[in-house]
């Protein structure tokens, strides 16, 4: 489930059987609606920034959006391969994920889709990050590699798309390690299970990213 931008609000999903439907509660006074139902699992729904949509995954297979009125349901053109990480940039206008080729050889990419023209494009290759998220302005991004040997959080700088290491993760699941930046982007936070259990690491970043507004 997720809270909607605005914290009116959750998005959640529901499965019986073979069918699963999409859940708008409101978080103060109001009673809970069904959006849309699928004959498939809803997963990870996450509704627009000012927009009345909502994204939901189909495995990691595909990505559809949903006006919150249940009408207009439509599967997201995007690049071919895996879906991982899909997360909205605070405006709302784009949509950034993680795109996972067939060929294990392949490199892991960052893309940007823009649902309103349809269009899908490349914003940088990565050393096979498991999942990942950018900070507020979208001019950094942090990930969590899964390659073979060390694994590490690094961070990417979009304008250059050069890596930096940070740290090891030493996650026995590279996928749910979860990094995210503090609102201000002078701090990162991540889940291991590298000490025995899962617990949250954080680690501070002012010597590597510019202080973004906070919300």
């Amino acid at each position: 489930m997720s809270v909607g931008p605005d914290g009116t609000h959750a998005v959640f999903a529901e499965r019986r059987g073979e069918t699963s439907r999409l859940r708008m509660v409101p978080l103060g006074a109001g009673t809970p609606r069904t959006v849309f139902e699928a004959h498939f699992p809803i997963e990870h729904p996450q509704a627009r920034p000012m927009r009345a949509q909502i994204l939901y995954r189909q495995a990691d297979t595909a990505l559809w959006l949903v006006n919150a009125d249940g009408q207009q349901n439509r599967q997201l053109k995007l690049a071919p391969g895996r879906i991982a990480s899909p997360r909205w940039a605070d405006d709302g206008k784009t949509l950034q994920y993680l795109n996972l080729p067939e060929d294990a050889r392949e490199l892991h990419t960052i893309h940007d889709c823009t649902p309103d023209t349809n269009s899908d494009k490349l914003v940088a290759k990565t050393s096979q990050f498991a999942c990942f998220t950018a900070n507020r302005d979208t001019s950094v991004f942090v990930g969590a590699s899964a390659n073979a040997g060390p694994q590490f959080i690094l961070l990417l700088l979009r304008v250059t798309r050069r890596e930096l290491t940070l740290c090891e993760h030493k996650s026995s699941r590279p996928e749910s390690v979860g990094p995210i930046f503090s609102p201000d982007s002078q701090r990162i936070f991540f889940q291991s299970d590298r000490d025995g259990k899962n617990a949250i690491y954080s680690m501070r970043l002012e010597r590597w990213v510019e202080k973004t507004d906070a919300p």
